[in-house]
């Protein structure tokens, strides 16, 4: 009986998972599944239904940016003000975390029926290729997340738990197709996350630009995959690849802030695109923040803001941790993304990275990968790897803070860290970038004495596998703890 019953639900998911609006105007953005797999067109409309799954608020369109800075120690709740959303997150209590698992009802298996139909269908080989890429891509980025939430770091295994996630990779259309599949081990995800992202590579060139994936993208993609793996000269390899073909404009002076206030960020490699016919644009990421009034837009300052007693702009529930804020050294433009004044009676610290120039529609892309951070990427695996592959970590590290104003400090492994967590701040790395490497995660003193997360003895480093999911299928196995 468990088994049709969660057969109806999957193919109802299924269903409802194609209706998502997709990317492009147009073609529409929804059709029938027998249509998308008869042609070139429909296949192509399909996965510009995977690609809309990235600009969910389950996933990068707010949770993925935000909740990785909440539950460390970027970001904290503004005492006496929060909305409580999150709240739970931001404490870490007991089964809040990040949540991906619908990822299989959704983008990997539309994934999957698009690389299935993209040889079946009439067109250019070329044309193929470019969708088969895109596919091979995307679905690699979303099993690289689902392991990275719930299963440890390659690296730092605990207590032999090596436990990662289902790898399906033939797609759920028809009653006969649905499996109850085991977990794969850690290393096997990420092995099956690597060739796909070198299928991508091999078969994607740079002309779609950075909305799509691109070869750029699934090396740059794959540089961080290769990071978290602890293969420190590939990670290099590809990350100096990367930056060649990039063709993003490396932002310096004070024109860094204002790139975030751009539809575009001159920086993006990868861009999650919003488009006017989405409800409330990428207002679900912004709202989060405490931040300046709409109206004002990339105008705003200090006092346009403690004119106007609350901001016009969401809950406005967190703000930068003490421990972030003193981070920043003086003359530092990316503190331009921060700034300061009053809510009602509390002095606040608002971010500005996510800052609406538009009160209506919200229409700026959101990054999902920058060239700043292929520089960081480059700098701390060849430091670790003791190479010099494209530039010295040195040379990379400098680049990352001379365009800061800043001056050179000697390269370090504390050093390049130091210089991520400020530069992807507000980002959604900090969490991963704590646990990829085995380190507790610890908590703001702004939120009390709270201890500090311990990766090798605290469940809570994994995220639950939900529990409707265990309760259908017998052969998933939960995360200790839970």
């Amino acid at each position: 009986m468990k088994k049709y019953t969660y057969i109806f639900i999957f193919l109802i998911l299924l269903g409802l998972s194609g209706c998502k609006k997709t990317l492009e105007t147009s073609p529409k953005d929804s059709i029938a599944s027998s249509q998308a797999l008869t042609n070139i067109t429909g296949v192509s409309s399909l996965l510009n239904t995977v690609y809309s799954n990235l600009r969910g608020t389950g996933y990068y369109g707010q949770s993925f940016k935000i909740n990785p800075d909440i539950m460390a120690d970027n970001i904290y709740p503004i005492p006496g003000l929060n909305s409580n959303r999150l709240i739970t997150n931001s404490i870490n209590a007991p089964g809040a975390h990040m949540s991906l698992w619908g990822l299989y009802t959704s983008g990997i298996n539309q994934a999957n029926l698009v690389i299935q139909a993209v040889g079946n269908v009439a067109g250019s080989q070329a044309d193929k290729n470019k969708i088969l890429g895109q596919a091979y891509g995307l679905r690699a980025l979303f099993y690289w997340d689902l392991v990275k939430l719930y299963g440890y770091n390659p690296q730092f295994i605990v207590n032999g738990f090596n436990q990662g996630v289902p790898l399906v990779l033939k797609p759920t259309a028809t009653l006969a197709d649905v499996v109850f599949p085991a977990r794969n081990t850690v290393e096997e995800v990420y092995k099956q996350v690597e060739t796909d992202l070198l299928a991508a590579e091999s078969l994607l060139d740079n002309s779609a630009g950075n909305r799509y994936v691109t070869k750029t993208v699934a090396q740059a993609i794959l540089s961080k995959v290769y990071l978290y793996w602890g293969k420190y000269t590939e990670s290099a390899t590809y990350a100096d690849k990367a930056i060649a073909t990039a063709g993003s404009t490396f932002v310096t002076g004070p024109a860094y802030t204002s790139s975030f206030y751009a539809d575009n960020n001159p920086e993006a490699i990868f861009n999650i695109v919003i488009t006017s016919e989405q409800s409330n644009g990428n207002e679900s990421l912004q709202s989060y923040y405490a931040q300046f009034p709409a109206d004002y837009g990339k105008r705003q300052d200090q006092t346009a803001f403690d004119n106007n007693s609350e901001p016009k702009v969401g809950y406005g529930d967190f703000t930068p941790t003490p421990e972030l804020l003193a981070l920043y050294e003086t003359n530092d433009v990316r503190r331009g993304t921060i700034t300061t004044g009053k809510k009602s009676n509390v002095t606040v610290n608002y971010v500005r990275k996510w800052v609406p120039t538009n009160g209506v529609n919200f229409l700026q892309n959101i990054p999902l990968l920058r060239v700043s951070e292929l520089y960081l990427i480059r700098a701390e695996a060849n430091f670790r790897a003791g190479t010099a592959i494209g530039a010295t970590a040195q040379s990379d590290l400098d680049k990352i803070r001379i365009r800061a104003g800043l001056t050179s400090v000697p390269v370090s492994i504390a050093a390049i860290l130091k210089e991520r967590r400020i530069e992807l701040a507000f980002e959604g790395d900090r969490w991963f970038d704590l646990v990829r490497l085995g380190l507790d995660v610890p908590k703001s003193s702004a939120l009390g004495s709270i201890a500090p997360i311990a990766y090798n003895t605290d469940y809570r480093i994994l995220a639950p596998i939900p529990q409707s999911d265990l309760s259908v299928n017998p052969n998933l196995i939960k995360n200790p703890g839970y």
